[in-house]
């Protein structure tokens, strides 16, 4: 379907031209097929000017530009996460690799205590990464309430 007052393509079920911020959802609000090209700010050369506008027009979503780039955010946070959960399985592979030669009681105990040191600063940054993408994900869902709260509105 395409916006009756600006030719653009407009998802099925949107409620406003993401263009032009018309309402698509008013009584010829959209057309199935795409309108002769015209340039927007010019009304076509059969209709009057007043007659074109049928109101206010209303302004481009306010929230996709924040709700893209929390996405963004977090995807970037859930790489990272990924990142250190490879270093940290790597640590305990070496570890489980050179368990098997290393002689049972202090020396094995020993070489634990090793790898636990090892793991502390990334497990430290894993957990500090979980909570960054807890709350990003906490304002990415206001967000989006906020969003259809404006478009229902």
């Amino acid at each position: 379907m395409f916006c009756a007052q600006c030719g653009t393509h407009a998802e099925d079920g949107a409620h406003f031209c993401n263009t032009c911020g018309a309402a698509l959802q008013a009584p010829g609000g959209i057309a199935y097929q795409q309108p002769s090209p015209y340039q927007p700010s010019q009304p076509p050369p059969s209709m009057p000017k007043a007659v074109r506008r049928s109101g206010p027009a209303k302004q481009q979503d306010p929230y996709a530009a924040q709700i893209k780039q929390l996405k963004l955010q977090i995807r970037q946070l859930k790489l990272d996460l990924k990142q250190i959960n490879t270093g940290m399985s790597s640590i305990r592979s070496n570890y489980n690799q050179t368990a098997a030669f290393v002689p049972r009681g202090i020396f094995r105990e020993g070489d634990k205590m090793f790898e636990d040191i090892r793991l502390r600063g990334p497990q430290k940054q894993k957990q500090q990464l979980q909570q960054q993408i807890i709350q990003l994900e906490q304002q990415l869902l206001s967000l989006q309430q906020q969003q259809q709260q404006w478009q229902q509105g």
